[in-house]
């Protein structure tokens, strides 16, 4: 089954923007379906800066289905609206995590390190990453193997600020776009820790739902 299908009625997603100069713009949108191979993604107002865009490069459209993190690489097709893209679909893939927790993209500082390094040496994330209360996936900079564990920092802002330190292993790899992905299972992580992680992972379900409100209007939810 298609992607596409999942984006039949409108879906809160995360969609990576190219601007000119080689840089990106990550806005939160809620996407439907028109005509396949064809979607649409409407940002809230005053978002979207369609003057600015690299319409020559590929966006990264990613959301969450039932614990299944998808992606879909597209090309902008148009902006008929100042807050809305029409795109087409060039390539998608998804990634299965544990059931059970709830999925987001999250604009969070992770830092992570080879724990079997002699002197690890720790690297900091800095776009954002897709997280859950059973792990994470995020961009690195070289290849790492699946079955590798690392060590994980992530810091959480809300709802209650913390630091979690836990390990994960690779339990997957991707090419997105020219960028490397790697996604990890937490496989030695603190109670407390985790329960940090679902509370941010809740309380940003809570905000995905306000912004399909504010996008679509209530009577659409």
């Amino acid at each position: 089954m298609s992607v596409l299908n999942q984006l039949k009625d409108y879906r809160v997603v995360k969609a990576s923007l190219p601007l000119q100069g080689g840089k990106q713009v990550s806005l939160d949108g809620v996407a439907k379906l028109t005509t396949a191979p064809c979607f649409e993604v409407t940002f809230l107002p005053d978002q979207l800066k369609p003057e600015i865009l690299d319409l020559e490069e590929f966006c990264l459209v990613t959301f969450d289905v039932a614990g299944e993190s998808k992606s879909i690489k597209a090309k902008i097709d148009s902006s008929p609206q100042e807050s809305k893209l029409l795109l087409e679909m060039v390539d998608s893939f998804a990634y299965v995590q544990k059931r059970g927790y709830f999925r987001v993209d999250a604009d969070l500082s992770v830092s992570y390190w080879l724990i079997d390094d002699e002197h690890p040496s720790a690297k900091s994330v800095q776009t954002p990453v897709n997280i859950s209360g059973g792990g994470l996936r995020l961009p690195v900079s070289e290849t790492i193997n699946e079955g590798t564990r690392l060590g994980l920092e992530i810091v959480i802002d809300t709802p209650q600020p913390a630091v979690v330190e836990c390990t994960g292993e690779v339990v997957g790899s991707y090419d997105c776009g020219g960028e490397k992905q790697i996604a990890m299972s937490f496989v030695d992580i603190e109670e407390e820790g985790q329960d940090a992680i679902i509370a941010y992972c809740l309380a940003e379900q809570r905000k995905q739902l306000q912004l399909k409100v504010k996008v679509l209007g209530r009577g659409s939810v």
